[in-house]
């Protein structure tokens, strides 16, 4: 996507907003006028992984280790990009997984003096309302909108030192205040998703050499979310004081990068490149001193407080340097790719407990190991070579990776809670240690040798991107908890140790110390791509490819002092077929046995096999880009301790972001009287539904585990409805000398889509009831100046 591309579509401005404008990308958050970019969103394209993102500012890696990997813990500023490439397949041996690849190339300043402003903005009064009977019937009382939401951009570059030294500067502040779908204040007011990010960016770029620049990057960011969903228990419907209150305490990219044009064959860069995230999740000021958090697991909702407070402090480096070598017949390149970091967080928690209730009625707690956390650090290292060769009509691109991943536990202590005292733990070093080699090939092939019909495929092996989430499990001080029965005598909902009974209390606050299976081994997906590619007439280009994906050595984390064997099956009535459902009660002498050990698990697969078909076009006014992917991501969930036979029920359907039917595309006309007016097109089947049972004592009687959630159907088997997305923009331009004005008008979701992207899942009085819609019809006023 070129700068000029990025200030044509109208999108939310953001790489990830962008990104879904790609054929075969989908998301759990479809993002409309800028509504959702204060919380990135996670992109899959042809059935990849979760974890397989990756995210580069001027090609150098900047996500950090922390989490699953696949994050970068920063938002980045439009107006520092010159351009925003994805690669999505058949992906050359530099890149580490096989995801979405995005390089965000940034801009650098020059020998005349340039800037621009872009502003635009909208408030409630500009957007329609999109909530439906239909919407009613299912409980929806009021939809998810708009407050109001702005965008402010600003850019300058020029020279420091003519022919010499230039800067590029770039100062960006925007804010997304929606309305929470379904959820409401203790004054009955409709609760405020509050949130706003300011980034300010400086570059600097010199001439060292007539063949070699070096750059210097410093972009810092500070972000406030007001009313944030708590990091712990994943519910549909947060009460506004269960929230937290999300601030920045550190934020920045640093980056030093080098290159030389050593001959006129011979490239050479290197870079180093840090990336401290430091913030805070903290208690909603408004929540009572003595409140504690309520899970209702029928309803899919917390109450009260959130159920803990989060510190985070993570700092990430990536050292990288790479070689190019070109030829008439050999385009060769090798490199070195380094990412190293530590990740910490620390847990607090109101008066140590969460209480679970089912069907209105108090059913048991959680005891909390807190004050508790987790640190851990690791390295991610990458080897690289990778070649184009050319015959005749055919060029090869072979390629070969090696990766290191490695990950430890340092030594960490925690203090004494409600229930539990002071803890010391030592280091665990290298406790995964995984050495990997990846091979890639591709091929592209001119059938006729006329450059207008080609032939492209490939096989590329790529390992799964990890973060310190890997090993998280393993780390004793990580927050854990006991679950009790909890019978409210007095009906009050307060839990009171004389109503907990702790002899039966399952699970564990201070778990065994974990391990890693001999035999784990990294997972790993093979991709097999082949597509033709026909250019028609001058301007025209259409392609179908066939794209599949294989997952193999998947893991998880089981508990290995309760093997599969520990468990007895008991016959209950399945509540939405009416048919007997077998679940399983474990042995209640394991009833405290708590051991994590990551472990692959053999018979777990996952696959992605899909059809595509693309065009291109550009023609004296206009231009259309567009694409219709026809696919499926089947298997089996790679998450839960599956040596509990429940978590293996109706395991195996429709998973990630399946959608089987996808349209994506964009064009630009230029209308008479210098107007234009460009648009965009995101059409996609509904993503999969769960359908969750929690089994309780009522249920079986005796069951240890107090409560079991088990899915009554498989993923896929309900789904939520087909997504018609439609953005439209009109400009104008006016020129004066060196400076253009161009007024612009965005309307977003033009048909008013509302298709329900979340609702509780979970079997009961709630079932079905929406938490959020597609935002409805936008109408955003802003303008672009440059001179």
């Amino acid at each position: 996507m070129s700068r000029e591309k990025l200030d044509t579509i109208p999108t939310g401005k953001d790489p990830f907003a962008v990104g879904q404008l790609i054929a075969g990308v989908t998301t759990s958050t479809p993002d409309v006028g800028g509504t959702q970019i204060m919380q990135q969103p996670t992109l899959q394209v042809h059935g990849s992984s979760n974890n397989d993102n990756v995210f580069m500012v001027d090609g150098v890696q900047i996500q950090h280790i922390g989490f699953g990997g696949n994050q970068t813990g920063f938002y980045f500023n439009d107006g520092l990009m010159d351009e925003i490439s994805y690669e999505t397949s058949s992906l050359p041996a530099e890149a580490p997984v096989g995801g979405v690849q995005i390089n965000m190339v940034p801009r650098d300043g020059g020998n005349t003096f340039r800037g621009s402003v872009f502003s635009t903005g909208a408030n409630s009064s500009l957007q329609s309302d999109n909530l439906d009977d239909d919407l009613v019937k299912l409980q929806f009382k009021k939809q998810n909108r708009v407050q109001g939401v702005y965008d402010v951009n600003a850019t300058l570059g020029g020279p420091v030192l003519r022919d010499r030294l230039w800067f590029f500067g770039t100062y960006r502040r925007w804010k997304a205040d929606n309305y929470l779908g379904n959820t409401f204040t203790s004054t009955g007011a409709q609760a405020i998703d509050d949130q706003h990010i300011t980034d300010a960016t400086i570059r600097l770029t010199t001439q060292v050499h007539r063949k070699s620049k070096l750059s210097f990057h410093y972009d810092r960011s500070i972000k406030f979310r007001g009313h944030r969903p708590n990091n712990y228990i994943t519910v549909s419907t947060n009460d506004p004081l269960s929230d937290v209150v999300q601030t920045t305490q550190l934020n920045y990219i640093g980056e030093i990068k080098w290159s030389s044009t050593i001959t006129n064959r011979l490239l050479a860069e290197a870079a180093i490149f840090t990336l401290p995230v430091n913030y805070s999740l903290s208690f909603e000021p408004d929540a009572a001193p003595d409140a504690v958090a309520t899970f209702d697991q029928t309803r899919s909702a917390i109450y009260g407080v959130s159920p803990r407070q989060d510190n985070n402090t993570a700092r990430m480096f990536t050292y990288a340097a790479n070689i190019s070598y070109i030829t008439g017949t050999h385009a060769l390149k090798a490199g070195l790719q380094v990412r190293t970091g530590y990740s910490q967080e620390l847990f607090t928690s109101r008066g140590d407990i969460v209480q679970v209730i089912v069907n209105d009625l108090a059913n048991s707690v959680r005891l909390l190991n807190t004050p508790s956390g987790h640190k851990e650090e690791g390295i991610n290292a990458g080897l690289f070579i990778q070649d184009s060769w050319r015959f005749s009509r055919l060029t090869i691109n072979p390629g070969l990776r090696y990766e290191h991943f490695g990950m430890s536990i340092p030594a960490q202590s925690a203090p004494a809670g409600t229930w539990i005292g002071a803890r010391d733990f030592p280091a665990q070093n290298d406790i995964v240690n995984w050495n990997t080699i990846s091979p890639r090939i591709g091929f592209s092939w001119d059938v006729f040798g006329d450059g207008e019909t080609a032939l492209k495929g490939g096989v590329s092996r790529y390992d799964r991107l990890e973060g310190i989430t890997l090993v998280q499990p393993l780390n004793q001080r990580s927050i854990a908890f006991q679950t009790c029965p909890w019978t409210d005598g007095n009906n009050d909902l307060r839990a009171q140790n004389s109503e907990i009974a702790f002899t039966r209390c399952s699970g564990s606050l201070l778990p065994t110390l974990g391990k890693v299976d001999p035999n784990l081994k990294r997972p790993h997906q093979w991709e097999y791509t082949v597509m033709i590619q026909r250019q028609l007439a001058q301007n025209t280009a259409v392609s179908v490819g066939y794209y599949g994906r294989r997952f193999s050595d998947l893991y998880t984390t089981v508990n290995a002092l309760v093997p599969p064997t520990a468990y007895a099956p008991v016959t209950i009535t399945n509540p939405l077929t009416s048919q007997p459902l077998i679940v399983y009660n474990q042995d209640p002498t394991t009833r405290g046995a708590v051991q994590n050990q990551l472990t692959t698990i053999p018979d777990l697969r996952q696959t992605y096999n899909g059809v595509e078909f693309q065009v291109n076009t550009r023609m004296s006014k206009a231009t259309v880009f567009g694409g219709l992917t026809i696919g499926r991501d089947y298997g089996d969930q790679d998450s839960g301790d599956l040596n509990n036979p429940n978590n293996r029920i109706n395991n195996t359907g429709n998973i990630g972001f399946d959608s089987p039917y996808q349209i994506r595309g964009g064009f630009t006309y230029r209308l008479p009287s210098a107007l234009q007016l460009s648009g965009s097109v995101r059409e996609s089947s509904g993503l999969p539904q769960t359908r969750v049972f929690t089994v309780t004592t009522a249920n079986v009687p005796g069951l240890t585990q107090v409560t079991q959630n088990v899915q009554v159907a498989q993923r896929g088997e309900f789904r939520y409805p087909w997504v018609n997305l439609v953005d439209l923009r009109l400009t104008r331009a006016f020129k004066a000398g060196r400076t253009k004005i161009e007024p612009t008008l965005d309307l977003f979701n033009v048909f008013n889509n509302n298709a329900v992207t979340s609702a509780v899942t979970t079997i009961g009085s709630s079932l079905g009831r929406p938490s959020a819609i597609v935002m409805g019809r936008l109408l955003r006023v802003g303008g672009h100046v440059t001179f």
